[in-house]
């Protein structure tokens, strides 16, 4: 993939996460994707386990949703490793919203698929799961 296919996929990630869109997310995710919250030790492996985990943030009662919003990135893609680093800001809005963030992460990718996400991020878990 070029680098400038792999700062499209990461961005579609971001627009299905915002959208809060599984079908959208899923499809960008190979079967055996793992997602890697290195910052707090949690593995998700595989796309229905991942799909689960987020769907399931989403489906929370209104009264209590809090509302993410991904923003001011900066990707640094590497074509030849196949992977992409996407630095960013996350704004949050809802019932008692959580102070923004300065977060990071690292996607491999394989045939036009996303095959392991590395989440770092500042501050408290805000991916429950």
């Amino acid at each position: 993939m070029t680098g400038d296919e792999l700062i499209e996929l990461a961005t579609r990630y971001f627009t299905a996460l915002d959208d809060r869109d599984s079908d959208a997310l899923a499809n960008l995710l190979a079967e055996d994707c793992v997602l890697r919250i290195e910052t707090h030790d949690i593995t998700h492996h595989g796309r229905a386990a991942i799909r689960a985990l987020f769907t399931a943030r989403w489906e929370a009662p209104p009264d209590t949703m809090v509302n993410a919003r991904h923003h001011d990135f900066t990707h640094s893609p590497s074509p030849s490793c196949g992977r992409i680093t996407s630095q960013f800001t996350v704004t949050y809005s809802g019932p008692e919203p959580p102070a923004p963030k300065s977060n990071a992460n690292v996607f491999s990718m394989r045939d036009r698929k996303i095959t392991r996400i590395s989440v770092y991020m500042a501050g408290a878990n805000s991916i429950k799961g």
